[in-house]
């Protein structure tokens, strides 16, 4: 795989403004600006509206901090995306997912005896998403029961972005930080 190499001093001025734009505001947020970032800003006005919208899901969305986490996990695991992973699993024990369900996502294990509530539930609408079926109505319908129309709709798409990012991780072969060993074997 090649990496797509991003050197911040090759952009016009109107681009370098819109980059110097978005990595202020996730570092108002304690969020950095690298990775798969780094990468899109190859194309800055696609890369600023992928910013958007990851923005609006990562800091302003409606769903609870540890069921975000959790789903980009998840969804980071089943897709083998090991930069999101690596960039996610201590802000998920931060927001309080749980230890025994972090392990067992990690060793890609079954999930039914650790994922209590909520993440039985998130589990159940994953499942879905990620083999690209309709969620069944019965958990759709405990879904809007648990994080309201908004969530649920939130919930797909958070599904939907972290399984772009995970291409545009395994496409660019977007690298972990120093130090931080492959988390998948």
């Amino acid at each position: 795989m090649a990496q797509l190499p991003f050197d911040p001093s090759t952009l016009s001025p109107a681009d370098r403004a819109r980059y110097d734009r978005m990595v202020e505001r996730r570092k108002a947020q304690g969020a950095g600006f690298g990775g798969p970032y780094a990468a899109l800003m190859n194309h800055p006005q696609l890369c600023e509206k992928i910013e958007d919208l990851g923005y609006y899901l990562k800091f302003q969305g409606h769903l609870p901090r540890e069921v975000y986490q959790f789903v980009v996990l998840f969804v980071a695991r089943r897709t083998g995306a090991d930069f999101e992973w690596a960039d996610h699993v201590q802000h998920a024990e931060a927001a309080g997912v749980p230890a025994s369900l972090i392990s067992a996502l990690e060793r890609d294990e079954d999930l039914s005896a650790v994922a209590s509530s909520p993440y039985d539930l998130v589990t159940a609408v994953l499942a879905s998403t990620l083999s690209w079926r309709n969620i069944p109505q019965s958990v759709q319908d405990e879904a809007i029961k648990a994080f309201g129309v908004e969530g649920f709709v939130e919930l797909v798409a958070l599904s939907g972005f972290y399984q772009m990012f995970s291409a545009i991780n395994q496409g660019f072969d977007v690298a972990l930080p120093p130090g931080v060993e492959k988390p998948f074997k």
